[in-house]
């Protein structure tokens, strides 16, 4: 290492020419980053309900549907103004890029048919089109066309207040800001004193995500002003405080110009982790200043600090970004394409760091003046050096009885109340965006009076290619038995204790209608066809008859091999998807009567696509983080050659966790009263925060190491490495978590609740790394240490 740090130094001239052109280069190819939203990342794609998804969203619909309610303050829809802005949104619609026009519906459209029985036929005709009506007299004749149909309740709800226009956009081709866009303006274009336009739906929803970009930057912009001011507090220099930003700054260069090579976008939702990598580097350079000083009251050179530095600082900061860049790393084993693209990256990124901070930081420091006012400062004794000195001396003096006492006690109340974190969204509404914000107020007004924004699509299906020899009286298709089953299915789900289940639809919703308009709405005539020819005649009935695409959700016409059967749920949260899908499944083993090829397959819709997110969650949450607990043991056990220096780094972030897992159940600290639940968002930050954490350790132990060389009294060594490194060590702690911490302002929850979680864990990590990692090595007495020559 020494001689390492002598070639690196006087050839640092080159090596600072080097990372020059580098970062010359990955400066150009920025220019080409794209920061954007893009449905498809945030789920799953190797999962079974998100094959069915991408399989049937083109087909049947997918999650960008978007639901419209309009509401009148006063009154109710029955007049003309309110009739004539449904067609004006309605219409409107039709124009808006990527939308699928026969999905367009609302009372405007021909799609919503009343229908009448005349004599020897049936008479089909449009609720209201193409003409509006003008005069009140027409408007009560339309009310009363619409109280004696099907749509009294669904699209126009009981209070008649509050009609629904509902339509779907195709996801390969949807652009979701151009969306959004059109949709916020036809929202404040048909909005007024008297009238509410809500709007709901996956489009409406990343959209908002999109429009929040550049506030998230300012947030990146406010953070790092507040790092420069804390350096500046740190080091009572100019050089302290821009060094290690512009550090950051280059490896940002260099990260992010490599997921450009990578053909990736920067998704506004995970901003937090490029900012947390480069914070990380930043910190990592204030590790490199602090012990620079220290070797310059030592040595009176700054050159020759500059090579001592790199000397002893490159094993315990090679070994602590080696442990970030794992941590990061494994988050990638879970296939959310948002997290694994994300994860590449900033462990390239991570990886970059050591040469960035070990080797560039000190080659600038070479040319610099001599640090006298550093240096000074140092020499002064603060409140804070004060306590480290009497911690260095209270731990081996009996206080480490009183550290294992606190944690002990921490860790049982953390080891309890984890058991308690459950996976999914905790509240109705987007777990990414705030309760109050006009998304989820919106949605509350929707679910509560049309509860249709969280459907679950459950596909029936045959097979193409199917050997009718060998398997005689097997259909592949549909038929009236299928039929028949899928009533009993819908009739099942219907009966979910809880209302869990709000109601059910499918192409047998309008098979009952039939009989009963046959025999002059006689009620008695309402009910489900009994015979197979007569379920048969009714499906062809509502799929070759009316207006075409008015059956598309429901049914594949074209080929008769599958129908779409839409459990409508209350809300999208953990304990109904839990009961719905049980449910679902119960059914399918235990009650169905389809003979194959027949099948049911799961599960699309806004509840299938998060019950698919909730169960990768839950498969890897905990196996995420007993990799990156052992794949850091494994580290630290090689860089120390001591299997007794993995336990002593690993067990205070095992602590850590638990107490971290605690708070989220319990909800303390939380920027919501609600506990803050394992979502997407929070999935990442145990791994990430193990990774961070242990830096904390290493840097101390090695520092313990080295002073050990010195004085050869292990209490001395400590209480000195207590007072240097264990001071570098808050101060890194302080601005990653006041860095972390500014994100809880972020106008997306998803991201305050990333950097809340983390903050709270790179705390906890650095009072276990330096508190419990000193009590461990004053008990242990590790021969790792003690043993050195």
């Amino acid at each position: 290492m020494k001689k390492l740090s002598e070639w690196i130094i006087e050839k640092r001239a080159v090596v600072l020419i080097g990372i020059a052109i580098v970062t010359l280069f990955f400066c150009f190819i920025l220019k080409d980053l794209k920061i954007y939203s893009r449905f498809a990342d945030l789920l799953p794609q190797g999962h079974e309900y998100i094959k069915l998804h991408n399989e049937i969203r083109s087909e049947f619909g997918g999650a960008n549907t978007v639901i419209m309610v309009l509401q009148v303050r006063n009154g109710d829809i029955f007049n003309p103004t309110t009739l004539q802005k449904i067609r004006g949104i309605t219409d409107e619609l039709y124009l808006i890029p990527a939308v699928d026009r026969f999905k367009v519906m609302s009372i405007a459209t021909n799609l919503l048919l009343d229908m009448v029985v005349t004599s020897g036929t049936f008479d089909f005709q449009p609720l209201m089109f193409p003409e509006v009506p003008k005069t009140q007299e027409e408007c009560e004749t339309l009310r009363n066309r619409i109280y004696g149909s099907i749509f009294y309740g669904s699209f126009v709800w009981f209070d008649s207040k509050k009609t629904m226009i509902r339509t779907d956009f195709f996801e390969d081709e949807i652009d979701y800001s151009v969306v959004f866009k059109e949709l916020l303006r036809i929202q404040k274009k048909y909005e007024d004193e008297n009238h509410i336009l809500a709007i709901a739906g996956e489009p409406m929803h990343l959209g908002y995500i999109d429009s929040y970009k550049w506030k998230v930057i300012g947030i990146m912009g406010i953070t790092v002003v507040v790092m420069l001011l804390l350096f500046l507090w740190y080091f009572r220099s100019v050089r302290g405080m821009i060094l290690p930003i512009f550090a950051s700054f280059v490896s940002g260069i260099w990260g992010m110009g490599f997921m450009v090579m990578l053909g990736y976008n920067l998704d506004p939702l995970v901003m937090v982790f490029p900012f947390l990598v480069a914070a990380m580097a930043a910190c990592h350079s204030v590790q490199i200043i602090k012990r620079y000083v220290e070797e310059c009251v030592v040595l009176k050179d700054g050159k020759a600090a500059s090579k001592k530095v790199i000397e002893v600082m490159f094993i315990p900061g090679f070994t602590s970004i080696i442990t970030d860049a794992t941590g990061i790393m494994l988050i990638a084993l879970t296939p959310i394409q948002i997290l694994q693209k994300i994860t590449i990256a900033c462990t390239y990124w991570s990886l970059v760091t050591v040469l960035i901070s070990i080797f560039f930081v000190p080659c600038i420091l070479s040319y610099l003046p001599f640090p006298r006012r550093s240096v000074a400062a140092l020499e002064k004794k603060t409140l804070l050096d004060k306590f480290f000195i009497f911690s260095g001396k209270f731990i081996p003096r009996g206080g480490y009885v009183v550290v294992f006492l606190i944690f002990g006690v921490l860790l049982v109340w953390g080891g309890y109340y984890s058991t308690k974190v459950y996976v999914g969204d905790a509240v109705p509404g987007s777990s990414l965006l705030w309760p109050w914000h006009r998304y989820n107020r919106d949605g509350f007004r929707i679910a509560f009076s049309m509860p249709v924004l969280s459907p679950l699509y459950v596909v029936m299906e045959g097979e193409k290619q199917w050997d009718l020899v060998s398997c005689p009286g097997k259909p592949r298709q549909l038929c009236g038995e299928s039929f028949s089953e899928m009533y009993r299915f819908e009739k099942y789900m219907r009966e979910t204790p809880g209302m869990l289940v709000m109601f059910t639809s499918s192409i047998n919703t309008s098979f009952p209608g039939s009989h009963w308009l046959m025999h002059e709405a006689d009620p008695n005539w309402y009910f489900f066809p009994t015979l197979d020819n007569e379920v048969l005649y009714a499906y062809r009935r509502v799929t070759q008859t009316g207006i075409p695409g008015s059956s598309d959700l429901y049914a594949d016409a074209g080929s008769d091999i599958s129908a779409n059967i839409v459990i409508y749920c209350r809300d999208k949260t953990t304990p109904t998807i839990k009961t719905v899908m049980g449910r679902v499944k119960e059914y399918i083993e235990k009650r169905s009567r389809l003979a194959p090829p027949m099948r049911y397959r799961l599960a699309g819709g806004a509840l299938g696509v998060q019950a698919a997110i909730n169960e990768v969650i839950e498969d890897y949450n905990l196996r995420t983080l007993l990799i990156a607990l052992a794949a850091i043991f494994m580290f630290c056990v090689i860089f120390f050659r001591s299997f007794v220096a993995g336990l002593i780094l690993v067990i205070p972030l095992i602590v850590s966790n638990l107490i971290a897992f605690g708070v989220m159940a319990t909800g303390l600290l939380g920027a919501t009263p609600t506990p803050i639940t394992i979502t997407t968002s929070t999935l990442p930050v145990s791994s990430v925060g193990i990774g961070l954490g242990v830096d904390f350790g290493i840097y101390l132990l090695c520092r313990i190491m080295d002073e050990y060389k010195i004085c050869r009294d292990l209490n001395a060594a400590l209480a000195k490495a207590m007072d240097t490194t264990g001071k570098a060590i808050v101060y890194v702690s302080i601005t990653l978590s006041v860095g972390i911490f500014f994100w809880i302002t972020s106008p997306l929850m998803f991201q305050a609740m990333m950097g809340l979680f983390l903050a709270i864990i790179l705390f906890l990590n650095m009072v276990g790394g330096i508190f419990l990692v000193a009590s461990f090595v004053v008990v242990l007495k590790p021969k790792f240490i003690i043993a050195q020559k």
